[in-house]
């Protein structure tokens, strides 16, 4: 194949379409049409949905009827410990029926064993120790939590793709679909979010929104392992890490006061370890376009901007750059990743808001196979 696009889609409550009796009432029929319409015209190679509906049985069922035109791939085991994935957003890679790529999922034990020597004696398992802020319930005090412990609640689902790139030669692909822990925190803040005093007067708060904070940012951390000791063995590993990675716009009021970084720096790597890299597939798209999710009202920082990019297509140098005998016989094309936008507002521009597909939107990246190719 001369190209491949790969796209993350994250498809809100997918999990109520296949309850009951939703494959008849007029809502949810409505709502199933208009997401078979906006995966038709993303018109994705390879695409990974977040939020899917827990369970193969389940998936297989949504997915033959708004994705007929793709193969769900499965482990064959149906509970959530072979899959690592609670509660109802499951994580699935769907592949276009006809085109040269198989696909099979990484084993769970697979990633422990790579991520584990990078924590050290910090793990155990499939968690992690790290300390976090708790409010003690009898409302005395702020304290560290030393050590808490923490692991996926929705684990990273890795697709190895395998691409048949004609006279016996194949592309390897590893594609690392994610949908990390929100930021979302459970108490309600109070009064002017903008005092001098917000933060002091309301500790349990506090708590909650650097708790959550530091959880995502050890679930990032545990994906950054995972791809350093990838390449441990395979020094131009062609990886692509998609999804919803519920980071916000970067360093945002909670990370400029707390703890002044942000999620996907922690991700990308160090520059200087460039293979390693992560490239962003939307980094030449228009910036004000950039932006997949609307959140409406911030209630910590209620004045900025609310469109914010939560959803990513992200890869190492070996998907870009020049011609070398490691680099992957596909490469990143210019402009070739976007927000889904158009696709997006064709399929809702004439349904009632009932039948919306999704609250966030798709995006995408086209990869061009490099010529002459490199295998």
């Amino acid at each position: 194949m001369n190209s491949i696009k790969i796209a993350t889609w994250n498809i809100e409550n997918s999990h109520r379409l296949v309850s009951g009796d939703a494959a008849t009432r007029p809502a949810d029929v409505a709502r199933l049409d208009a997401i078979t319409e906006e995966i038709a015209g993303i018109d994705a190679d390879i695409l990974m949905v977040c939020e899917g509906p827990s369970g193969e049985a389940r998936a297989a069922t949504f997915f033959d009827r708004v994705a007929p035109g793709y193969r769900l791939i499965i482990r064959g085991s149906d509970t959530w410990r072979s899959y690592g994935l609670q509660g109802t957003q499951w994580i699935w890679f769907l592949i276009r029926k006809g085109a040269p790529i198989s696909g099979t999922l990484l084993h769970l034990d697979r990633w422990n064993a790579l991520t584990a020597p990078a924590w050290g004696d910090q793990r155990s398992g499939d968690r992690w120790q790290v300390s976090y802020p708790i409010f003690d319930s009898d409302g005395s005090h702020l304290r560290f939590y030393v050590p808490g412990t923490h692991g996926h609640y929705r684990h990273p689902q890795v697709l190895q793709a395998d691409i048949d790139l004609g006279s016996g030669k194949v592309q390897h692909l590893e594609i690392i679909g994610c949908h990390l822990k929100s930021k979302i925190n459970r108490i309600s803040p109070k009064g002017d979010p903008y005092s001098s005093d917000f933060f002091d007067n309301q500790p349990e708060l506090v708590a909650s929104i650097m708790t959550s904070r530091i959880k995502l940012t050890t679930e990032s951390t545990d994906i950054r392992h995972y791809i350093e000791g990838r390449f441990l063995s395979e020094p131009d590993a062609a990886i692509v890490v998609v999804g919803d990675l519920n980071d916000g716009p970067g360093k945002e009021r909670i990370e400029r006061r707390f703890l002044y970084h942000d999620l996907v720096s922690n991700l990308q790597g160090d520059v200087f370890l460039a293979r390693q890299f992560l490239n962003h597939a939307l980094f030449d798209f228009d910036g004000t376009a950039r932006w997949s999710y609307d959140l409406k009202k911030d209630r910590l920082d209620p004045a900025r901007d609310p469109r914010i990019l939560l959803d990513h297509v992200m890869f190492t140098q070996s998907l870009t750059g020049p011609n070398t005998p490691l680099t992957a016989a596909f490469r990143a094309r210019s402009g070739g990743g976007k927000v889904e936008h158009q696709v997006h507002h064709r399929v809702g521009a004439g349904r009632p808001l009932s039948a919306r597909t999704s609250d966030h939107l798709p995006v995408s990246m086209v990869f061009d196979r490099r010529t002459p190719a490199t295998i």
